[in-house]
């Protein structure tokens, strides 16, 4: 049967200046035109001018394939930072169309200042069928000013000053907890900020991170009875100030609050120990509105976050706006907000002016189709910058199969005199068999790049080259990939970045890059990168700043990472530059667990040729989780592997055989070092309690001065005279061990477990002050908890330190990693009165338990290390 042929021209499309806006409309009819399943060709007739597309052609039918005459001769060019082309982003929901209530009309809702038409975004709206449940949406900005931040911030990580200004209603009063907007990472981390409501303490949290691995809240009071908030941030990183404005006392008008600091964290206030604060730069997390979450769709929530599949929430956004500067003037709490040209009112925050980055001015109503179907784009604008996001249905499910695109120019977003950090060319959502041949990309931030809405197998790219894109070249996300004769040319930070995907590529050639981190970036993600050419050509300054290669352990992909190299080659690099990098510590600190198991890396015959003598490695790691061979000539002028992890040990890449695991290197103190350890108030073995195999232990004896023992209640733990390290361990059965003597004075608290699975250990139960481990973490009252990374499968040794004083942190470390630190000035003292020691329920594992150091005093760096070192050592914990 003939393919259906719908002519780009028969549907009114002019290239050139005289098409710019009439050639999108154009585009979407003759995709239109197709039946839905049958498909056919949208035919792209060659011209010496490009086709202007200044909103993104939604290709969301099945067997539908965009066709030109030739990469050189059928030109697309996106007049604005929005994807020439996206496929597989329906305009439907279960059968149904978005609803056009999305877009809401703000008369009513903005104040008096505001005299024309503007048209919100609205997250939750009643179903264009009547009696049919409500139509949901969240709306995702990939890569926008909102998702990168300014074109000079390098994705972030360069801003030091942030004015953040939003209009938000809420329309199903009252106010709970409910997400705003914001990004946060694979494991549920700000990246590098979010915001929510917080609405039983009455205030708006605005969670960050920074370049130091802390998150910071600084949490604003606003009144919860009014539906309608009006709030500005700023934030000055080298100064450590925040100012901040809600309309508290008002409906319309916003006055200065103070700002709670009690959880901004270690290293804020000026001359704290830490340095310049930076923000943590976004690799790929999505920036969304109306939900927080790795996933654009609205299935995010997790961790502290709030949100998820389940909690939709109905709100308006009136207004949303970016600023790199400070804005307004601090005149003190209670006092109205000005800035330079006087009170601030809401068509101010709508405004774009100089130093305003990213805005929704929201002065683009809903787009249809020519059948009256919502396009689901609005739009973003910025100083001499426009673009368009998307509504998701919150529910996305609505996939399409048999799409492609070829011999096709497709020209993203260029800002002269250099690309700026925004758009995307072509965009991907929920797709089977996707194609891609003959192709040249060009500009936007992302050339090929897949949206966060779901899996989308299998994309084949064939004879494609990809250039001057700022971010990276092409971005997969939960996506199986293949690729065959690509070229990457003069990129971003990277040239193919991948999260959470499968990616098989193979004869690629890279050009270099000024701005390269690693020209291959792997998150999570199963790789075969075959005869790949990298060519970074002497030793200039344009070298990759970390590696060629850097692969992270992957949660969640049904077993183990596997990464496999062949015939590739890249050799020039800097003092700081290794080929690969792998990495363990980007979650879980370098351990195993049930979901995330050790990988595996194969490198044959690759980067060994002229290699740079500056480079310290050909392979670096950070943990024991990464194991492999590698196959070739070694290399003679370097080593072949070396590890970076804290505390160092094994790295294990070997030629021929892999190297097993060690521990720690470590000189034996003479005696028992712990005994020495200030504030040793209860100090437990199961090795010294003399027992045999099996025998239930009646009492557990306190090997410090202190004399604490501890007393079983219920079924008491049984000893297992090998199980660590070939040194005995308590095996739980069920009941707990109570420590009625042991008290402590100072406050402060440092303990040290080595188990496998984080034990349940309580200083005071049920009594203000008490220090207790917490689901996966430690707390203290209710203001101060810590997260820690723990396994259930291998042995660690995990500790956390409390301070006592004006300054209260709670500090977490995993085999002497430092893990988690927060800080809340307010947290009580550690209170101390009949601790409790014992396994944590659950269905597959009971708990091991081999010793337990308790000390009543907050131990410094050298203590902690040293102690985790010594314990690591003793029993036999690679690491």
């Amino acid at each position: 049967m003939a393919s259906v042929i719908a002519n780009v021209r028969d549907f009114g499309a002019v290239p050139g200046p005289d098409g710019s806006t009439t050639c999108s409309d154009a585009f979407q009819r003759a995709v239109d035109s197709l039946d839905e399943n049958i498909g056919g060709i949208v035919f792209v007739p060659a011209d010496s001018q490009p086709y202007e597309l200044r909103r993104s052609v939604m290709v969301d039918r099945n067997k539908v394939r965009v066709v030109g005459e030739g990469s050189t001769a059928s030109t697309l060019h996106s007049a604005g930072a929005t994807p020439a082309l996206t496929f597989g982003l329906r305009r439907i929901t279960h059968g149904r169309p978005l609803s056009d209530g999305h877009w809401a009309d703000l008369r009513g809702m903005l104040d008096a200042s505001v005299t024309d038409r503007r048209w919100g975004c609205r997250s939750r709206v009643p179903s264009p069928v009547e009696g049919e449940p409500t139509s949901e949406a969240t709306v995702t900005f990939p890569c926008s000013p909102f998702q990168f931040g300014p074109p000079d911030g390098n994705y972030w990580s360069d801003v030091r000053r942030l004015t953040l200004d939003f209009v938000v209603r809420n329309d199903a009063m009252p106010w709970s907890a409910q997400p705003l907007f914001g990004m946060a990472d694979a494991f549920y981390r700000p990246s590098p900020f979010c915001a929510y409501v917080e609405a039983n303490s009455g205030v708006v949290v605005f969670r960050f991170r920074t370049a130091d691995g802390l998150q910071r809240d600084v949490r604003i009071p606003f009144d919860p009875a009014q539906p309608v908030l009006r709030c500005s941030l700023q934030l000055d990183l080298d100064a450590r100030t925040v100012a901040a404005w809600t309309n508290r006392q008002q409906a319309t008008q916003r006055i200065q609050v103070r700002p709670d600091l009690a959880l901004i964290n270690d290293g804020w206030a000026p001359g704290e120990s830490g340095g310049e604060l930076a923000f943590v730069p976004n690799w790929y997390a999505p920036f969304r509105i109306a939900a927080v979450g790795p996933e654009s769709s609205g299935w995010g929530g997790g961790g502290e976050l709030p949100g998820g599949p389940k909690q939709p929430v109905d709100l308006t956004f009136g207004a949303l706006r970016f600023s790199d500067t400070l804005r307004y003037r601090d005149l003190g709490e209670g006092q109205e907000q000005q800035d330079a040209h006087g009170k601030v009112d809401d068509l101010r925050c709508l405004t774009v002016e100089p130093h305003v980055f990213g805005a929704l001015t929201m002065r683009e109503e809903v787009h249809k189709s020519a059948a009256g179907v919502p396009d689901l784009q609005i739009l973003w604008e910025g100083i001499g910058t426009f673009g368009h996001g998307f509504f998701v249905p919150h529910d996305l499910v609505e996939y399409v199969e048999g799409n492609g695109c070829e011999k096709l120019n497709v020209r993203g977003f260029s800002f002269a005199p250099r690309p700026a950090n925004y758009g995307q060319v072509i965009g991907l959502g929920l797709l089977y068999n996707m194609s891609l041949n003959d192709l040249k990309v060009e500009f936007g931030a992302q050339g090929l790049s897949t949206h966060h809405f779901g899996a989308n197998y299998p994309v084949s790219l064939r004879s494609c080259r990809f250039e001057h894109q700022s971010d990276c070249a092409v971005y997969s996300y939960f996506q199986n990939t293949t690729a065959d004769y690509m070229g990457l040319g003069y990129y971003g930070r990277s040239a193919f970045k991948a999260l959470r995907s499968r990616v098989d590529l193979r004869n690629v050639y890279c050009t270099d890059s000024k701005v390269c981190e690693s020209a291959v970036r792997l998150f999570q993600t199963q790789a075969v990168l075959d005869n790949w050419q990298i060519d970074f050509e002497g030793f200039t300054e344009d070298l990759p700043r970390d590696s060629y290669i850097w692969a992270s352990i992957a949660d969640d992909i049904g077993g183990p990472t596997q990464l496999c190299l062949r015939d590739c080659v890249g050799s020039a690099g800097g003092e700081h530059t290794v080929a690969i990098r792998l990495v363990s510590n980007e979650r879980g600190a370098g351990l195993p667990d049930i979901s995330r198991q050790a990988g595996w890396c194969t490198i044959e015959r690759s980067f060994n040729h002229f290699s740079d003598p500056r480079m310290p490695a050909l392979v670096a790691v950070d943990g024991p989780l990464w194991q492999g061979l590698y196959e070739g000539i070694p290399p003679t002028d370097k080593p072949l592997v070396i590890n970076t992890a804290t505390p160092g040990a094994s790295a294990r890449i070997g030629i021929g055989t892999v190297p097993p695991p060690a521990t720690v290197p470590f000189v034996p103190p003479a005696g028992d070092p712990l005994l020495g350890l200030p504030g040793l108030i209860g100090y437990y073995r199961a090795d010294a309690l003399g027992l045999r195999d099996g025998a239930p232990v009646t009492s557990l004896t306190d090997l410090s001065p202190a004399g604490h023992h501890g007393t079983p209640v219920g079924s008491p733990a049984v000893l297992d005279s090998s199980a660590a390290g070939g040194l005995a361990a308590l095996r739980f059965a069920g009941g707990r061990y109570e420590f009625a003597g042991t008290a402590g004075t100072t406050g402060a608290a440092t303990w040290f477990f080595v188990a496998k699975r984080l034990p349940f250990f309580e200083s005071a139960p049920g009594r203000r002050g008490s220090l207790r481990t917490y689901g996966q973490g430690f707390l203290i009252d209710p203001h101060l908890l810590t997260y820690c990374a723990e396994s259930d499968t291998d042995w660690a040794v995990y500790a956390v330190r409390c301070t006592a004083g004006p300054a209260r942190r709670l500090q977490t470390y995993v085999n002497s990693y430092p893990y988690d630190l927060r800080r809340d000035d307010r947290a009580s003292t550690v209170a101390w009165a009949t601790p409790v020691l014992s396994h944590r329920d659950d269905v597959k594992f009971r708990g091991l338990l081999a010793a337990a150091v308790i000390c009543d005093a907050a131990l410094d760096d050298e203590q902690v290390t040293d102690t985790c070192r010594y314990l690591l050592h003793r029993y036999r914990i690679p690491v």
